[in-house]
Order: C-alpha cells, then structure tokens, then sequence
C-alpha cells in the first residue's frame, strides 16, 4: 500500500531529477532553491490529479468542513456567531469550489516547476498552503476538543482522542491515501517553510523557456485540468476508483473481516476527568487492570471516565496482528420498511441491480382529488313469524373533497428512471435478477411518493446518505452485485442497454 514516505521519495527524485535538468539548461540561480520548486511543484501536481479523479469525493469532504464550521461558530457567543450562515451557502456549492481548487493546485505545480510570474506563483502557493493548514490543524486538534464543547473552549480542552475529531480526514490526496489527521497536520506546517523561502527568495527562484510559452504551458494546464474534472464529475464515474466499493470488491467478505476486526480492538487506556478541580489525565492502564484505575482514580475523590484509548482494530494472522483499517464497508447497510435487509441483498447466489438514488430531484406537494362517499340504509324484512331478515342498501352516494400528498419529480430525473432505468430493471427481473432502488434515510417519507410518481415496479430500501455517495459517483447510479461482490458501476448517462447487460453477465 503507497504510504505518505513512499510519496516524499517520489517527489523528491522527481524534483532532484528535473533540478539536474535545469542546471544543464544553466536556468538555475540556487541550486536549493531549484530543488525546493521542483518537489513542491511535483507534489501540488499529483495531489491534484490525484483529487482531479474524483472532485466530488473532495466536494463532499468540503460539505464536512462547512457542517463543522457551521456548528462551530453556531456555538460561540460573541459577534462571529454571524458568520454560521454562510457555511450552509458555501456547502451549495461545493462541487465547484473543489474543481476550482484542484485545478489551481494542478496550475500551481506546474508554475512552481517552470518559474511562472515567480512573485505571484510564491504568494498563490502560501495562500492555498495557509488554507490547507487550516483545514487540517481544525481535523487534528478538534482531537483535543471534548465532544460537547466548542472548538473554541480552549479552556476545556484535553488530551487528544481521536474519536473526538469532528473529521476524520483531510482529503489531502483524495481518496488514493488516507492520511493519519496529525501527519496532515504536521505535513502542511511543513510545506509552510518553502512556502515563506519562496517568499522571501522569489527572485531567486529559476524561469524556464520563454515567458509566452509558459503562459501557454500554464493556460493550457488549467484547462486540461478543468475538463478533465468536468469529465469525472458531470460526464462519467471517476476514470479510476480509489473507493471501497470499486469493481471487483467483495462486500461481504470485507464487512466480515472489518466485523472481526473491530471485536478485536482492546481498551488499552483511559481519559480520566476530576469533576471537582477539572483536571483531565491521559492514563495508560489497559482493560486488564482496570481495578489499578479504579484504585488510583477514585470515584469518591470527584473521577470519572471521560473517554477509552483503545487499539486500531485488528486481526490476528499467523502469530501476528494485522491492522485492517475500518472503510465505508463496514457501514454497508440497507432497510427496508419491515426491517434489514443488508445479508438478504450480500448472500444473493444470483445477479442483483442496485439502482442509487442518494437525492430525489423534485417538490412534494398536495392534490385535491374527489372521492365517492356512500350511505347505507338498513332494511328489515320478515321472512318468516319467527325470522327476521336485515339487508343493506344504498341510500345515496355524495361526492367529497379530500387532499393527498403527491410528489412532482423533476422531468428529467423521472424520465430517467421511466424511460431507462425501469425498462432496464424489467429485463432484470424477468432474467431472474433481484432488483431494488436504494435512497437515503432522509428521502424515506417521499420515497413511496416517488415510487409512484415514476411507476417503479421494484422495491425502494433506504439507506445513509454518505454510504450511498461512497458507493457510486452518480445520481442515480447503478451497481451490479453477485454473492457480495461489485461487478459494474454506471453512470446514468452510459446506463447499458437490456440486451447489452444480459449479454455481458449471463
């Protein structure tokens, strides 16, 4: 697995080779500082076109950090709780926010390497590094932060947990590493010192070739990075998946092993909190001798268990513990209106069409409709002198007002699904396939409606929101299963035809 070391390595040989390449150029003033330019350069590149594959994997991580701000300055009591609001506004636009970040950080690797307009390029790359910062020094230290206090209660502050960061990640290099909330943090505090070199040393810092050509090395750059973000955020799945759910994965499997793993995990120490003075200590006694902390910390003298310092979940192999790092998969669950339905849908033996939907696109509303209301009269009949016989008849039938919920989708998303996705899903069905639409828990109360409203012949399950993002980058979107494991994704604008899908997985 490529970890950030092995990342450091490559970016350092590829910046020491392009710096041999321009001393020969003889474009170089400072050998270092050529150096500095060309690893930082390469660095911001990848970490673009890394995020550039998947730009709505780091729009939804931005929705994260504006939740959290939201709340956060939400709780202050003072004048910036004003700036709340905005965050929600921001969130809307969200996926645009991130196109045009990856493709300045995509430009900006390419000006550092080439020694674009040196002064602008030297700013440009401390702001976005400041910003970065930023965002990563608030995931790291909200690990010091007590659940129920602020971010900004520096008073309230304790040892870190890292159960208490409000996001588990940074998103750095999207969702090709995952990087440990503190090596992010300490990375961008890093990246800060050439940031303030290239500052200082701007004129220093080596040109290549022609100013025209690097304009046109640079426009040409941002916009092959934009079309390429455009490509893998409106046109088509990512062109590589660097997710959980990615084709060829196993479900079940994993869920299992993440299952095992998480029962595995050991409380190996405690975060103990004085009710009466404040204080709070960080005490490494593992679960076993839970009677040393009890004696120790005892509950008389106003100690209580404020949090568990417990182990990365873990499984044992061969005499050896293995780390399995817990994923979105170990969240893969799916409801239905009577109850789960999350192993029915992972041990089926046969083909299964998953239709995702993690956002109805439409208005709920009411209609008036007339309904007939009957009167009944009885009547009594002698039959015979010892036997009475009562029959009901109509008396009158009057017409009646009453208002019904209904949904309005709107037209395109719901001739999706009549034109498309429906046909497609009837051939399923009638080849023996078992086929369901999935949508979020917050799209439950309508779910029927749209149901309806689309003439959807098939069940709806529901499901996290977030889970249903990981799976697919599309809405709607459909996934192919069989006995737990992903076989295809499609977008909905390169959904297969009937023949083609029965053809391709008989």
């Amino acid at each position: 697995m490529t970890s950030l070391p092995t990342l450091l390595l490559f970016f350092a040989v590829a910046g020491l080779i392009l710096t041999i390449l321009t001393r020969m150029a003889q474009k170089t003033k400072n050998t270092f500082l050529s150096f500095l330019q060309h690893f930082c350069g390469v660095w911001f590149f990848f970490s673009g076109v890394v995020k550039a594959i998947d730009p709505i994997g780091t729009a939804y991580k931005m929705e994260d950090y504006f939740v959290q701000f939201e709340a956060t300055f939400a709780g202050l009591q003072n004048v910036f709780s004003s700036l709340a609001p905005v965050f929600p506004a921001l969130a809307t636009y969200s996926t645009g926010f991130s196109t045009g970040m990856i493709v300045l950080e995509i430009a900006l690797g390419i000006m550092l390497i080439l020694g674009y307009t040196r002064r602008t390029t030297a700013w440009l790359f401390t702001i976005i590094v400041v910003f970065f910062t930023i965002l990563t020094g608030f995931t790291y230290l909200t690990g010091f932060v007590p659940t129920e206090a602020n971010f900004f209660d520096f008073a309230k502050w304790g040892p870190y947990v890292k159960a208490q960061m409000r996001v588990t990640d940074c998103g750095c290099f999207g969702d090709f590493i995952k990087l440990d909330p503190r090596v992010s943090f300490f990375k961008d505090l890093g990246l800060l010192v050439p940031a303030f070199i290239f500052l200082f040393r701007s004129k220093n810092m080596h040109q290549l070739f022609t100013p025209k050509t690097r304009n046109w090395a640079v426009g040409a750059t941002a916009i092959a990075a934009l079309l390429f973000c455009y490509q893998n955020t409106c046109r088509d799945l990512p062109v590589v998946d660097f997710r959980p759910f990615k084709v060829g994965a196993n479900i079940r499997e994993r869920k299992a092993l993440e299952e095992e793993a998480r029962g595995n995990i050991e409380i190996i120490g405690w975060v103990m909190e004085n009710t009466n003075t404040g204080e709070v200590k960080k005490v490494m006694i593992p679960m076993e001798r839970y009677k040393v902390l009890v004696a120790q910390y005892p509950k008389d003298q106003g100690w209580k268990i404020k949090d568990q310092i417990k182990t990365e979940p873990f499984i044992e192999k061969d005499g050896k513990r293995i780390i399995v790092p817990e994923t979105k998969i170990s969240e893969f669950a799916l409801e239905s209106e009577s109850g789960d339905v999350t192993e029915e849908i992972l041990s089926e033996e046969g083909y299964s069409l998953m239709i995702t939907a993690y956002k109805f696109y439409g208005t709920t509303g009411t209609e008036t409709v007339i309904v007939q209301d009957t009167t009944w009269a009885n009547d009594t009949l002698r039959v015979s002198a010892d036997s009475i016989q009562v029959t009901a008849r109509v008396a009158g039938i009057s017409p009646r007002k009453v208002e019904q919920p209904v949904y309005h989708p709107e037209a395109a998303y719901s001739d999706l699904f009549r034109n498309q996705l429906n046909p497609l899903a009837q051939a399923a069905a009638q080849a023996g396939w078992k086929v369901f639409a999935v949508n979020t828990f917050q799209d439950n109360e309508v779910a029927a409606l749209f149901r309806k409203s689309v003439d959807a012949q098939y069940p709806f399950y529901h499901a996290d929101d977030k889970l249903l993002k990981t799976i697919i980058r599309s809405n709607p979107g459909v996934t192919v299963l069989k006995n737990g494991t992903v076989l295809a994704h499609y977008h909905w604008r390169h959904l297969p035809n009937a023949a083609r899908l029965l053809e391709k997985f008989k």
